[in-house]
């Protein structure tokens, strides 16, 4: 009984002894470090096996001697952790689409206390599986296969069925874009839209040129980096209606058989007839027939054989038949192609030209080269020898040996207006000439010129009185001058054709008149050109306008065409104007200066013959006026003194002669314009003169 009593005593103090040990010293072993209870790791699912996945945080030490021991409760899992170590290591593939692994790990790691009695603790450890780009597209129902007829309009969706999955999870790895890919006939299609896969053409198709072709197409995601799957797209171009027959040649010739009867087949070059359709997977049957009437040929309207089509005379088909043979397809009439042939008959006569006499009208503005018409003969086709009679013509014209008569250099019509030449063709055996006549056409080259590029006159101001003559001329040959007058004082004056230029208002006219001289040619196109003209009246007035002398009464102005209730507007309005105008030139004739000549001094006797000029006033009446059609307004011929004074106070630019025009007229007037001649230009005076029978002042 006291031994059974010790022991349990002593059992008690052990227990005793541990419960106060436990209370001063906790044993925190098997316990996570976070406090937790449990653990959570994030793994891509291209972590390659062997890898370690993470580190359990867990008090203890599972190294040999350690305190603590750790291992899985699953046997089967892909998850294993390192003997020794708290690392939990990859030993099988992980997959986020849960197809080549799992998506996902869950395991229980048991921690076991050493030296002790306690059972193991069981830590729950999650393993989530991340996803990466591990996953090309796949295209669905590839490759592709497309047929487009030719007439496709560029800009037309032609295929959109194209479609790819990525098996990555939703995000960049597995969004999807397309594109066509760089290589032979890449150009023909493209993409509407990249993330779509809609295709569209790019490019016109033509069956006959490219019949079958390959495009390789490419889906890719948009991982870093991206994967991407490519297929082929085989395009098969359907032929469609779109070209027109064509023959195998563009033209045809034939001769006439020794015995032209009707049914005769002709004997045609380089081959026979024939035409077929360009669309070559259609192949459409095509039928001939003539484009036009004809009466002396039959074509076979199946297999294009030409034959005649009645019996031939001597007489008949003296010049080469040209036929335009029509092709068309069966089923679309508005196919077709055109060809020629050239029936020929055979002559066993000599050479001999099909005109005595060839007329030729060519323009003087055709270019070095062109070919004015064709010296026919009856050896169409033939290359013969030409000749003609003189040498020099070759440097103007050029015949080749087909008879075409073409030009070397520009034809002038003023140098020349007719060449007549004889032809001479040759054979090598006989001969035969011909003559021909080359009109050359007038082309409208020059502008009318004047003699002078400035006419200034004076005048007394009497009615119908001759100012001058206005002489302008053409460099055409041909053309004709029509000249009028323009500007701000032409009502007052006329012009003959022949330039006499005539004042035909008369009246009390001061100053200076001026207007404008225009000529106009009959070319095609018409051409003019002016001349500016200034006409001296007695006394200076403003410069570029005649005014009258006549003193203003100061009344009121009616202006006609007006009435009804602007009537009496109109009159205030007259009142008005004439007030001003009558105020305007009361005070211009008392600032402007006169041409009146000053007074010199001359040993000369003075003149007391006086006359009565109503345009004079004052000292003006006491100077003597000539009263012949040659005096000017100056009040006579001047004196040598006088005109010296004249050119000193009439302001004139001045005007040099305009160049001379080519073959310049002579004046048909007898009277002369100049001090010595006008027949030649280059002799002409450069000082102003005045002559006894002239009025015309002319300022170079």
């Amino acid at each position: 009984m006291a031994h059974y009593l010790a022991v349990v005593f002593v059992a008690l103090c052990a227990v005793g002894f541990t419960l106060v040990r436990s209370q001063v010293v906790p044993d925190n072993r098997c316990f996570l470090e976070n406090g937790g209870s449990s653990e959570s790791f994030f793994v891509s699912e291209d972590l390659e096996i062997g890898s370690v996945i993470g580190h359990v945080r867990v008090h203890g030490d599972p190294r040999p001697g350690g305190t603590i021991a750790l291992h899985l409760k699953e046997s089967d899992s892909p998850i294993d952790i390192s003997p020794g170590s708290k690392n939990l290591t990859l030993i099988r593939q992980l997959d986020k689409e849960g197809i080549d692994g799992p998506s996902s790990v869950f395991i229980n790691l048991i921690c076991e206390r050493l030296r002790t009695l306690d059972t193991g603790f069981v830590i729950p450890v999650n393993i989530r599986v991340t996803d990466a780009n591990d996953n090309a597209p796949e295209f669905i129902n590839a490759p592709y296969v497309l047929n487009i007829s030719e007439v496709t309009v560029v800009g037309t969706r032609v295929l959109q069925g194209v479609h790819a999955i990525d098996a990555d999870q939703q995000g960049p790895f597995s969004s999807v874009k397309y594109s066509v890919l760089p290589g032979p006939n890449s150009n023909y299609f493209e993409f509407e839209n990249e993330l779509e896969g809609t295709l569209v053409l790019k490019k016109p198709l033509d069956y006959e040129k490219l019949r079958s072709f390959d495009v390789n197409i490419r889906a890719q995601d948009h991982g870093e980096p991206p994967k991407s799957t490519d297929t082929v797209l085989t395009v098969h171009v359907v032929d469609a209606d779109d070209q027109n027959p064509k023959f195998l040649d563009d033209n045809y010739t034939s001769t006439i058989p020794d015995l032209p009867i009707r049914g005769a087949n002709l004997v045609l070059k380089p081959r026979e007839i024939k035409a077929y359709d360009q669309d070559l997977g259609i192949n459409a049957p095509v039928y001939y027939s003539f484009n036009g009437n004809n009466s002396y040929f039959k074509i076979n309207r199946i297999t294009g054989r030409v034959s005649i089509g009645k019996d031939l005379t001597e007489n008949d088909l003296m010049h080469p038949a040209t036929l335009v043979i029509k092709a068309t397809q069966q089923d679309n009439p508005d196919r077709y192609a055109l060809s020629t042939l050239t029936v020929y008959k055979k002559f066993q006569s000599s050479l001999k030209f099909l005109k005595h006499v060839f007329y030729v009208r060519a323009s003087e503005a055709l270019p070095p080269g062109a070919v004015l018409t064709m010296l026919s003969n009856n050896r169409p086709g033939e290359h013969l020898r030409y000749f003609v009679s003189e040498q020099g013509l070759l440097k103007v014209f050029s015949i080749n040996t087909r008879g075409e008569l073409g030009l070397r250099k520009k034809l002038d019509f003023e140098e020349r207006n007719e060449y007549v030449f004889k032809v001479f063709a040759t054979d090598g055996i006989t001969n035969d000439s011909a003559v021909v006549n080359v009109s050359v056409e007038d082309v409208n080259e020059w502008e009318p010129r004047f003699r002078y590029p400035h006419y200034e006159f004076f005048v007394s101001g009497q009615e119908n009185e001759i100012v001058g003559k206005i002489e302008a001329a053409d460099g055409d040959k041909s053309d004709r001058i029509v000249l009028t007058l323009a500007g701000l004082n032409a009502s007052l004056f006329a012009i003959s054709p022949f330039g006499e230029l005539k004042l035909i208002k008369g009246g009390k006219f001061e100053g200076i008149a001026t207007l404008a001289v225009i000529a106009t040619d009959n070319g095609e196109p018409q051409r003019t050109s002016s001349v500016p003209v200034t006409v001296h009246f007695p006394v200076a007035g403003k410069t570029g306008a005649v005014v009258n002398s006549a003193k203003s009464n100061g009344g009121p102005l009616i202006l006609a065409g007006l009435g009804g209730i602007l009537l009496v507007l109109a009159f205030v309005i007259a009142l008005l104007i004439a007030y001003i105008c009558k105020a305007k030139r009361n005070r211009n004739r008392e600032e402007l200066p006169s041409l009146e000549p000053e007074k010199s001094v001359s040993t000369s006797p003075p003149m007391v013959e006086k006359i009565s000029n109503p345009m004079f006033a004052g000292v003006r009446s006491q100077l003597n006026v000539s009263r012949s059609p040659t005096a000017t307004a100056m009040g006579g011929v001047p004196t040598v003194e006088g005109l010296a004074s004249i050119k000193a106070r009439i302001p004139s630019p001045k005007v040099h002669p305009a160049p001379q025009p080519p073959n310049w007229p002579q004046s048909a007037s007898s009277q002369r314009t100049d001090s010595d001649s006008t027949d030649n230009l280059n002799n002409i005076d450069s000082s102003p003169k005045v002559t006894e029978n002239s009025n015309l002042t002319v300022y170079f």
